[in-house]
Order: structure tokens, then C-alpha cells, then sequence
């Protein structure tokens, strides 16, 4: 071999090298790397209906919305315009409407935000219904618990409740407001069912 193939061949031999080396440190940059702290979309879902049971196959609630992103690491989801339902132990149904909420945990509160509707329906019972609108809540599923710090607006056929805080429990007929409670009475009205 002449010495022009020898010098071919180290040439080829470097250049070769350079280029794995050239491309591991290529791969190696942080902004193609996806971190542990970045989002990874596990699934993504439009237009869709999912249902939330307990281990026993009891509803925990009913959900719908436009758009749900769920994060692969965190576990969380985001639910865009998401509608709740939770059947009550009178069998009547709350449910809950919003522009956004989120989940951080799998079966753990629920953040509802924008403007957020709660709206019972009047049971079979004789518990009447009410309204509620709000910027935003908690909503617990396990504990099947309501909550929240913003300023609430609560209508009934009775009349309407403004405040500052509330917390309800879904399965009894209790509801808290925490601060500047206001209220307006109408005793005359009948309730509708």
C-alpha cells in the first residue's frame, strides 16, 4: 500500500471518530433531552366521557369535556370546559361546570377554575336545589367534599346566599359559608320540583 491509501485511510479513520464523537455531544445538548421536570403527554383526549368508580363499583363521579391532557410523570390531568357529576346518597345529582380543572393526583382533588357553576337538582325527598357560582373550588371525590375561598353567589327557590368561603359535604344537607355572608329570604315562594 502506497503511503496516499495509508493517509486515506487515518483520514477516514479520523473523520469517522470525529463524527461519533461530534454526534454523542450533539445528543448530549439539554435542550434534546427531555428532563424529569418537563411535561410528557401520556394521553390526550378530545370530546370525551369518563367514568370514576370505587373499588366496590359505585359511581365516584361522571366527567365530560372538551379536551383532558394527561401529564405521564406527574400523574395530573387538565380537563378543559369540564362538566362533573356526582351522584349524592339522596340519589340526586350534583354537578359541576367550569372553564378549567386539574387533577394533580390520580382520585385526588379536583381544582375548578373560571367561572364555576355547582348547580343540585331537587331530590325526591323534599330537599330542594340550589346554584352556585363562583370563580373557583376544590372538589375531593373520596371525601365527596366542597370547598373554596373565593366570593360565591347561592341561589335557591328561598332566596340567595352571597358570601366569602364555603365547604359543603355532598351526602348531607349542610352547607358553611366562612365570611360576609349577605343574605336575601323570599318565605312566600314555593319551591319547584
Amino acid at each position: 500500500m502506497n503511503r496516499s491509501g495509508i493517509l486515506f485511510v487515518i483520514i477516514a479513520i479520523a473523520i469517522l471518530l470525529g463524527s461519533v464523537w461530534f454526534n454523542s455531544q450533539w445528543l448530549g445538548i439539554k435542550y434534546f433531552q427531555l428532563t424529569k421536570k418537563e411535561k410528557r403527554i401520556d394521553y390526550y383526549l378530545s370530546n370525551f366521557t369518563l367514568l370514576n368508580v370505587q373499588e366496590d363499583g359505585t359511581m365516584r363521579y361522571f366527567v365530560t369535556g372538551k379536551h383532558l391532557i394527561h401529564q405521564q410523570a406527574s400523574g395530573s390531568s387538565e380537563i378543559f370546559k369540564p362538566v362533573l357529576e356526582a351522584r349524592n346518597s339522596d340519589n340526586t345529582v350534583t354537578s359541576l361546570i367550569a372553564k378549567k380543572a386539574l387533577q394533580k393526583t390520580k382520585n385526588g382533588e379536583i381544582e375548578l377554575s373560571g367561572k364555576v357553576i355547582v348547580n343540585k337538582k331537587n331530590s325526591d325527598k323534599g330537599f330542594d336545589g340550589y346554584n352556585i357560582e363562583t370563580s373557583n373550588l376544590i372538589y375531593d371525590p373520596v371525601k365527596r367534599e366542597l370547598h373554596s375561598d373565593a366570593t360565591l353567589v347561592l341561589k335557591s327557590a328561598y332566596g340567595s346566599l352571597q358570601g366569602t368561603g364555603f365547604s359543603s359535604k355532598l351526602g348531607e344537607q349542610e352547607f358553611r359559608i366562612n365570611a360576609n355572608v349577605q343574605a336575601i329570604y323570599h318565605p312566600h315562594k314555593q319551591p319547584s320540583k
